[in-house]
């Protein structure tokens, strides 16, 4: 439970290090986050309470998490 705020500190960013405030690189970015990333991407998809968005059927969630993967912006292993 001691390392969850340093996991959730940086599940925005991506493994090239271009990301949000820290500018990790993926060595640098715990495995736990990684995860925390994909999950949280695929559960803000599938939100239906967003009043400023409808959530996005199954198939397209997939494909855009696919295509965050050919990016380098998410973890190809953890994906799978």
């Amino acid at each position: 439970m001691r390392n969850v705020p340093e996991i959730a500190r940086a599940h925005h960013e991506k493994p090239e290090g271009h990301r949000l405030s820290y500018k990790l690189t993926a060595p640098e970015i715990p495995v736990q986050t990684r995860m925390m990333t994909i999950s949280d991407i695929f559960d803000a998809l599938a939100a239906a309470d967003r009043p400023y968005k409808k959530a996005v059927p199954l198939s397209a969630r997939w494909r855009f998490l696919e295509l965050s993967v050919k990016q380098g912006e998410l973890d190809a292993g953890l994906f799978e």
